[in-house]
């Protein structure tokens, strides 16, 4: 049986189920898209952090739909882009979305492991790692392959969360089930430990902070989230209906209105090491 904390980098559990398809994590968007408040939206800021060259190689690892180019594009140069994720069902979403992009040519959609990269030594300029790191057994091992595959002058946008984030929906997944998926984040890739994880591989790693906050009316939005997390998924159907009762109960004692920290940003890396040794 996998553990709890397995549930977040066992390939089989996050390939088969948890992102078979876009569904769990759809869930999840939506409520950032519905709540989200911040100086600027996190797609648009997360973009601003690197230059993107003019008809440069970008690759994402664990692309999920793809939605991050559907935000940004409009932002971008001409841009060259590979997709990978575990899952295919994952990149059928993912390709569908690009596609449809004519900025962006997509050049190749491939299942693969983040810790084995099937691409040559030195082949992107830009490499994206969008909250997916602590979904990797080894992040260390991952990291050098970010750094063989991008070039000397390459960057890496890695971006995480961490401890605090969505406190009151981590806070109501351990009063129900005993514990919440985000416990682990920030322990496995977080914004406490991933900047040390990245200088095993890049020579300037910085960490860019992006304050926020939820704010949200919705208890179904709350409840869909944290139904669609690990905790959610392996939970019996009593369990969800003490799950459904204790959210409503929150946002009555709230007034109606729930406010939860966001607590997210990146790490941008620059010098691989591998491809300056």
């Amino acid at each position: 049986m996998t553990s709890r904390e397995g549930f977040g980098t066992d390939a089989d559990y996050l390939r088969d189920k948890q992102y078979k398809d876009a569904t769990n994590l759809n869930a999840r968007i939506a409520l950032h898209a519905r709540f989200a408040q911040a100086d600027e939206p996190w797609y648009p800021w997360l973009a601003g952090r690197v230059n993107w060259p003019e008809g440069g190689e970008v690759l994402e690892v664990g692309c999920g739909p793809g939605l991050l180019w559907t935000s940004i594009a409009p932002l971008l140069p001409h841009l060259r882009l590979t997709l990978t994720d575990l899952s295919e069902g994952m990149l059928d979403a993912a390709r569908s979305v690009v596609d449809a992009i004519e900025s962006i040519e997509l050049v190749a959609t491939r299942a693969c492991d983040a810790q084995d990269l099937p691409f040559p030594d030195s082949s992107f300029d830009v490499l994206v790692a969008n909250h997916m790191l602590y979904h990797v057994p080894e992040p260390a091992r991952a990291a050098a392959e970010f750094a063989r595959v991008l070039r000397p002058d390459g960057v890496l946008l890695a971006a995480t969360n961490g401890p605090n984030h969505l406190d009151v929906i981590a806070d109501i997944a351990r009063q129900v089930f005993g514990w919440s998926s985000l416990d682990f984040v920030d322990r496995r890739f977080g914004r406490s430990n991933g900047g040390a994880i990245l200088e095993t591989a890049f020579g300037d790693v910085v960490w860019h902070d992006h304050p926020g906050r939820l704010v949200c009316d919705d208890p179904a939005a709350v409840v869909a989230y944290i139904q669609s997390s690990s905790a959610g998924l392996e939970a019996d159907a009593s369990q969800l209906a003490v799950l459904t009762q204790e959210v409503h109960n929150r946002f009555q004692s709230a007034g109606g209105v729930v406010t939860m920290t966001t607590d997210a940003g990146c790490f941008v890396a620059q010098r691989p090491i591998a491809a300056s040794a």
